[in-house]
């Protein structure tokens, strides 16, 4: 069988303990089986990071992955990174877009692997020339934007860089990787992950050719009718229009809005509306050279420049980042939440946990759970826009409650001893701006993630409220909408250039050369899935107990036209969807573990071992919680 097209085969792995590099050539059969970026990623970390590793020890490993589409197919930016999460202590990817990705392709490579950690801080400068390991002393303690400035003006302006804030430096535990300045592979503190390595940046210098498709003039033929089309279409204007700016007003119209630490699901329009769409867009500017000069049809990123307090500044706002340390800090004020955005940013805080932590702080001033003696300073509690700030600034310094708060809501919670039922997580994980109190089955898709809570795992395909019945009838839609992210994920594409799912297909065809249906390409994030499943339980996941959400979702909304409507019709509701969730996936249907059978169904009947060894260790906690007799 001929060599697919598409790929270098070619993956650079960088140890820091000894500051050597090395190159090694990818196997085939893992391309055929997990196609790339994503699922690949996860099949390495699955390999080389073995459970029970600490996320912040040289031990863990740091994955930077492409698909076959990237710098081949239009709207294919993004790079997926993984490692072993601070966070969750689970296997956790997340994504960034515009031109790491294309550029390391482009330098040669679809996979950079950093292991082992530095003595002293350095950063990578990787190019088709190798890899320089280099000082990064004068860069410690500058924010991301600082960082980039300064090693494009090291390196020449056409290289992309992802770096660490000090929020990385001091590994709080949701710490974000940022790259080009904007762009933040966000969540599970992966950014973290980099600091305790010691390694501040990575700039790639993408001066090479991308690897050759199967068919490069069909494929050329072919990816500029897609990009005329999504250039075009009024389908989505108001994504080219807006970004994911106006998403406050939809969330908030239909009982998914995270206002008031997810106390009010339901807000009024005009208050959504002072963080959404228009408000915003008449903040725009122009964006940057590299926007201008990148594949994308689509083009949605937004750029606002504004002023709070008296301190001009630029930045990309999206629906996350204003919904959660906007609305659901229950700060209003524009401006504010758009400095919020531009400080977490330059800081290296996953915007997401960040405004889940502070606000869920805020609730416990609100409730006079917490006071001055405590935090150090008088918080008022929601709509408090100088605590956030405040706050945002303590926690990357890990300095008084900043030091809690850097933990995660859910460790923090442990350490102040009270809030528990206040704090929104799934696995530890904070929870994105999305309640599901609005939409039938979206809780399962958060309680059953690999990750925590995560939006990015799928969505029912029904816009029912949970009140319309049982969760139950909308898993399979879910878990198909699952793998569709999942393969976009593993293919390099980014999700907002949403071409039909039919037509994935002939595009890996055209890029590879290899003839797939839609079912077997979607096998790839199934296969990823259960070795993530595997690995967790063989580390510290007990299914039954954690496959769960938090107790706010669990309770009605308490005002709005969904007043009551909780996320699932009751407990017997929530468990007996994960359990179809489970049977659907071929897993245990108590214990959720994927069955050896099934790993065998798949194509990786090597794990099938690991699987009996999983179920065995599961059963055994399961035991000794009393939940089995």
């Amino acid at each position: 069988m001929p060599l697919l097209g598409g790929y270098h085969r070619r993956l650079l792995r960088v140890n820091l303990s000894t500051g050597k590099w090395r190159v090694e050539e990818i196997d085939e059969g893992d391309l055929e089986l997990f196609v790339g970026g994503k699922s690949l990623a996860y099949l390495l970390a699955y390999r080389e990071i073995p459970p029970g590793t600490d996320p912040l020890s040289p031990s863990n490993r740091l994955y930077f992955a492409t698909g076959p589409f990237s710098a081949l197919v239009p709207g294919a930016s993004k790079v997926t990174v993984m490692a072993k999460s601070p966070l969750t202590r689970l296997l956790h990817d997340s994504h960034a877009g515009d031109f790491f990705g294309p550029f390391l392709r482009r330098a040669g490579y679809d996979v950079l692997v950093v292991e082992g950690a530095s003595r002293d801080p350095v950063y990578l400068h990787v190019s088709s020339r190798g890899v320089e390991v280099l000082d990064a002393s004068g860069l410690w303690g500058l924010t991301t934007r600082e960082t980039t400035l300064e090693l494009r003006r090291r390196h020449g302006g056409r290289v992309s860089v992802a770096a660490v804030g000090p929020a990385g430096e001091r590994l709080v535990r949701f710490a974000t990787i940022v790259f080009d300045e904007e762009r933040a592979a966000g969540r599970g503190g992966l950014g973290a992950v980099m600091g305790s390595k010691r390694l501040k940046a990575i700039v790639v210098e993408g001066d090479g050719e991308p690897p050759r498709p199967a068919e490069p003039e069909a494929l050329r033929a072919e990816g500029e009718k897609w990009y005329n089309y999504f250039a075009t279409s009024p389908r989505f204007a108001d994504m080219r229009i807006y970004g994911t700016t106006n998403a406050l007003i939809y969330s908030a119209a239909v009982g998914m809005s995270p206002a008031y630490n997810f106390e009010t699901p339901s807000i009024p329009e005009d208050l959504a509306a002072k963080l959404s769409g228009d408000a915003i867009k008449e903040l725009e500017v122009e964006p940057p050279w590299f926007i201008h000069g990148g594949s994308c049809p689509v083009r949605c990123a937004r750029y606002v420049e504004a002023v709070y307090k008296g301190v001009r500044f630029r930045v990309k706002p999206e629906y996350e980042n204003l919904a959660m340390l906007g609305a659901a800090t229950g700060v209003f004020d524009r401006e504010a939440v758009l400095y919020f955005n531009r400080l977490a940013d330059d800081l290296g805080l996953d915007t997401i946990s960040a405004g889940a932590t502070i606000a869920w702080l805020l609730e416990l001033a609100e409730r006079g759970l917490i006071g001055e003696d405590e935090v150090g300073f008088p918080v008022k509690g929601f709509g408090d826009a100088e605590a956030v700030e405040r706050l945002l600034r303590l926690i990357a310094e890990r300095r008084g409650i900043g030091a809690v708060l850097a933990e995660g809501v859910k460790r923090a919670s442990e350490i102040l001893g009270r809030g528990g039922e206040l704090a929104v997580h799934v696995k530890g994980l904070e929870a994105p701006a999305w309640d599901p109190r609005g939409r039938r089955g979206l809780a399962v898709s958060y309680a059953t993630a690999d990750v925590g809570a995560s939006h990015l795992r799928g969505w029912p395909r029904t816009s029912e409220p949970p009140s319309a019945g049982p969760a139950k009838d909308v898993v399979a839609s879910m878990a198909r909408s699952r793998d569709d992210d999942a393969l976009r994920d593993s293919l390099s594409l980014c999700r907002f250039v949403s071409y039909p799912s039919s037509e994935l297909p002939k595009l890996y065809r055209l890029v590879t050369g290899a003839e797939r249906s839609l079912d077997e390409l979607y096998q790839a994030p199934q296969r990823a899935e259960a070795l993530a499943r595997i690995h967790a339980a063989l580390d510290w996941l007990l299914p039954p107990v954690h496959d769960d959400v938090p107790p706010k979702w669990m309770k009605g909304q308490p005002t709005g036209p969904l007043k009551g409507v909780a996320a699932f019709l009751g407990e017997d509701d929530k468990r007996e969807a994960i359990r179809e969730y489970y049977r659907l996936r071929g897993w245990h249907e108590t214990l959720g573990v994927p069955l050896p059978e099934t790993l065998e169904r798949l194509g990786i009947a090597w794990a099938a071992g690991d699987a009996e060894r999983a179920l065995r260790v599961v059963e055994e906690r399961a035991r000794a919680a009393g939940l089995l007799g």
